[in-house]
């Protein structure tokens, strides 16, 4: 198999792999009872957002999953986005903070990871594997509800 070949199986590979832009949150009430340092009351859920991209030369974005913030659904669009890399601090901090503004929630306990690997092993094709690589990012945190504060009218 010519190298031109080879690199085009490794790019298919890597687009049909990636994963989705994915927000998962706890079951309501499964963090009853659960104390978090720094937050005095009631807690709400957990969130999770998990999001991975696919580069070649480790520059140009293949593939990742999608963080733009849709306004009409109030979530991010999720599934994949070609040739964009939306991997990054940046991405998951505004998804979170809107997901917590939509929610009326403060947050608390907030965790980043941050991952990468490469494809130089002899399984993945030898020298082809180092055009490609990938990156693995997720933000998890403790959605609080904000407290409700009446302020009487005129």
């Amino acid at each position: 198999m010519n190298t031109l070949a080879k690199i085009g199986v490794v790019a298919l590979a890597a687009s049909m792999a990636a994963g989705c832009a994915t927000v998962t949150y706890s079951s309501p009430g499964s963090l009853d009872g659960i104390s978090v340092r720094g937050v005095d009351g009631k807690i709400g859920q957990a969130v999770l957002i998990d999001t991975s991209g696919y580069y070649m030369f480790w520059t140009i974005p293949l593939v990742s999953g999608d963080l733009r913030w849709n306004d009409e659904k109030k979530s991010i669009e999720g599934g994949t986005s070609f040739f964009s890399d939306q991997v990054g601090v940046e991405e998951l901090q505004t998804a979170l903070l809107k997901i917590a503004e939509t929610r009326n929630c403060d947050l608390a306990d907030v965790n980043y990871f941050d991952g990468d690997a490469s494809y130089a092993g002899p399984s993945y094709g030898g020298a082809v594997g180092t055009c490609f690589g990938s990156s693995h990012m997720s933000v998890s945190a403790i959605l609080v509800p904000r407290k409700v504060v009446y302020k009487k009218g005129k």
